[in-house]
């Protein structure tokens, strides 16, 4: 029996978190967000933010304008890159190149290679800018494009880049006021979610998160707040934060079982600090939350054997030295799997905010 629901719950973590390609509704824009991009030495692991296995991802955006006279691009692409202190993100920089794409065109690069930054890792904004004029961001409705990683341990995922429209007339430039950056107000480019959704998770599949703040600059520290339901409508609560980007676990003590105070309802943070907290994990969420019987029961024997569930994630604040800003514009995907063989974007709200941003800080160009 255990045999049979180790194999399930493997199956069970490939298929629950697949790309979901082909039936997200996704519309081509202007701006395209890669939730993750990794150069290809070290990638995140996912019970730790330290770096300690190999990655490298694929990079592929597609021009889908056919007009043969007007429909070529050029296409900006600016890989943000972390720089961490102590496994903790302090700040990002950001490697910049353009390149063209002629109609009906798809370029696909390996971020290694077009990445200048060896430690790279982060995610990347792709931008279409007019071919004819130097460095101008320009309304071209025609992108589209997703990325693949690939983990030497064998682990594989593929998600979609996020899209945004540009309420600016086709071909027209879109810096309207002038600022340089790519501004998400409804103006140049629409706006960001105000709320982001984990449609669902299973508590003993090895998951993490990626959440990007674009509210503020790379050295705000954005305070997230989740709301978590577990399989019976329990709800719970738990806080994280983070600058510019993170990649951590949801709930995976990595063999520390001691350091989770499973009797304590009230600990939803683990000590180490390293995982984002304790309502996701499988024992936690067994023994002190009520349980509908018939969820995920992998032996038909009327008890559920996986504890699964869902969360809301909204942003409360986005804080730098200078300023505290309410409300920042977050950004996401999950990854799941021993070996990363799963990842999706996080659903999103129809309600929109317009205090997002992107901004070209600590800029280094590449021909």
């Amino acid at each position: 029996m255990k045999k049979l629901l180790l194999a399930l719950s493997t199956s069970l973590a490939a298929s629950a978190f697949a790309s979901t390609a082909l039936a997200d509704g996704l519309t081509p824009g202007s701006a395209l967000v890669y939730p993750a991009q990794y150069a290809g030495l070290l990638q995140p692991a996912y019970t730790s933010k330290s770096f300690v296995s190999s990655a490298f991802t694929v990079i592929c955006v597609t021009n889908t304008n056919l007009n043969p006279l007007n429909g070529s691009t050029n296409v900006h692409f600016e890989y943000v890159n972390t720089v961490e202190q102590n496994g903790e993100v302090v700040h990002c920089n950001i490697m910049n190149r353009t390149e063209h794409l002629t109609p009906a065109d798809t370029l696909c690069v390996l971020v290694s290679c077009h990445n200048a930054n060896p430690d790279g890792a982060g995610y990347l904004v792709v931008s279409a800018q007019d071919p004819e004029v130097f460095d101008q961001p320009w309304s071209f409705d025609h992108l589209i494009g997703s990325e693949i990683v690939v983990d030497v341990l064998g682990g594989m995922f593929t998600v979609n880049a996020i899209p945004f429209t540009s309420p600016c007339e086709e071909s027209s430039a879109t810096d309207v006021d002038g600022d340089g950056q790519l501004d998400f107000d409804d103006v140049e480019y629409e706006g960001i979610p105000e709320e982001l959704y984990i449609d669902s998770f299973v508590a003993a599949v090895n998951s993490s998160l990626i959440l990007i703040n674009l509210t503020g600059g790379p050295k705000h520290e954005a305070i997230v707040a989740f709301d978590v339901f577990n399989d019976d409508e329990f709800a719970l609560s738990a806080t994280t934060s983070f600058q510019c980007w993170m990649q951590r676990c949801l709930a995976e003590s990595n063999g520390a079982g001691d350091e989770w105070d499973y009797d304590n309802v009230n600990a939803f943070t683990l000590a180490s600090q390293n995982c984002i907290s304790l309502v996701f994990d499988q024992t936690f969420l067994l023994k002190n939350t009520p349980n509908a019987p018939v969820e995920l029961d992998l032996d038909c024997d009327g008890l559920n054997d996986l504890e699964t569930g869902w969360a809301r994630i909204r942003g409360l604040n986005a804080s730098s030295s200078a300023e505290s800003l309410p409300n920042p514009a977050l950004l996401g995907a999950t990854t799941s799997g021993l070996f990363s063989s799963g990842g999706r974007r996080l659903w999103e709200s129809k309600a929109k905010q317009l205090n997002g941003d992107f901004l070209n800080l600590g800029t280094v160009a590449v021909d």
